[in-house]
């Protein structure tokens, strides 16, 4: 694994330092349109993208067999959204990276040479990671994973905003732009929402096989499934449908996706007892978190909604990935554990 890791890394700086040298325009300045920085960005992100596939379709198979039992309709899904996850959060993170680099030398311009060496440079980096994140490919990661990607993504949003008192309004104000911002803004939201379904297959897989091994009814692993692809859905919709297009609708999608988290937050320490109890402390803290927020939003004013959006959307992903941490703790104290089926209740025909 970790030498095709090295080799997809070897082949993204071949293939940035080529593009670098053939279509670089110098003296090319490190961050700005037709700069360096750019160039990187975009040639890495395409090969992080098509590394993580590489490794997914090569060793995909034989790491995660669970994901045979799937329909191929969830594979494919499940692959695409990742693939375009790995890809854009490498774009991302290599334009913040030369937007730093470009304020510490102002005014360096780089010719062919030296801009082909750091577009290749930042292509090998990106190949590699992405390839090794594939390679590393679990339900913990995976959460992770889909944090920080829909951070990254608000935030680029908000950074690039045309309005700049946006947080006056609301969270859904940044997608309401015509801009890149407003596109930045929408796709997060529904890419994030097909991650989640990928997440929901993963979490499944864990959950299922500690469910089996301590007697716990199937029924209770369906509603989680149930729940995240709701949420995960929910939030994808709240993409598609921008408050400025249809503000009853894009409500209505928030509030399920509100819903399908606030159900599940308040079910699963009562169906799963027996998972840390860490967590269920956790999961109260959350919950008091949460209505403390509202009481500051809607009962004195302290906090407006932009801010309490941020807050309650921030305090869900913590849970979200607490409550995934906790399923693979449990999973890894299962003796010799049995790779268990996904529940083939919910699979798609």
């Amino acid at each position: 694994m970790e030498d095709l890791s090295l080799l997809l890394g070897g082949l993204g700086f071949g293939v940035g330092a080529v593009l670098g040298l053939l279509l670089l325009n110098p003296p090319a300045p490190l961050f700005g349109k037709g700069s360096v920085g750019e160039m990187a960005a975009l040639a890495g992100g395409a090969v992080a993208g098509v590394a993580f596939l590489v490794v997914m379709l090569v060793l995909g198979p034989t790491r995660m067999s669970w994901q045979r039992r799937l329909s191929r309709f969830r594979r494919v899904v499940d692959l695409a959204g990742l693939t375009l996850v790995h890809a854009l959060i490498s774009m991302l993170t290599i334009a913040a990276a030369f937007v730093v680099f470009s304020d510490a030398f102002q005014y360096l311009a780089l010719d062919q040479w030296a801009g082909g060496f750091l577009t290749g440079g930042a292509c090998a980096v990106a190949a590699y990671v992405a390839a090794s994140s594939a390679n590393n490919l679990t339900t913990q990661s995976l959460s992770l994973l889909v944090a920080t990607f829909l951070v990254v993504g608000a935030f680029t949003s908000a950074l690039t905003s045309s309005d700049p008192q946006w947080w006056q309004a609301h969270f859904s104000a940044l997608g309401a732009a015509s801009d890149a911002s407003g596109i930045t803004f929408n796709f997060t939201l529904i890419l994030t929402g097909v991650v989640l379904t990928a997440l929901a297959d993963f979490l499944t897989h864990d959950l299922t096989r500690w469910a089996e091994h301590t007697g716990e009814p199937r029924w209770k692993v369906v509603f989680v499934r149930t729940s995240f692809i709701i949420l995960g859905i929910m939030l994808g919709m709240v993409g598609v449908i921008p408050v400025n297009q249809s503000l009853f609708w894009h409500n209505m999608v928030t509030y399920v996706a509100i819903g399908a988290f606030v159900v599940m937050l308040l079910a699963v320490p009562f169906l799963f007892r027996r998972l840390s109890g860490g967590f269920v402390g956790v999961t109260i803290v959350v919950a008091a978190m949460m209505a403390v927020g509202g009481w500051l939003n809607l009962g004195i004013g302290y906090l407006n909604i932009t801010a309490f959006e941020i807050a309650a959307v921030g305090t869900v992903f913590i849970w979200l990935i607490l409550f995934t941490r906790s399923v693979s703790a449990a999973v890894a104290d299962i003796p010799e554990a049995i790779d268990a089926p996904v529940a083939p209740e919910l699979e798609p025909a």
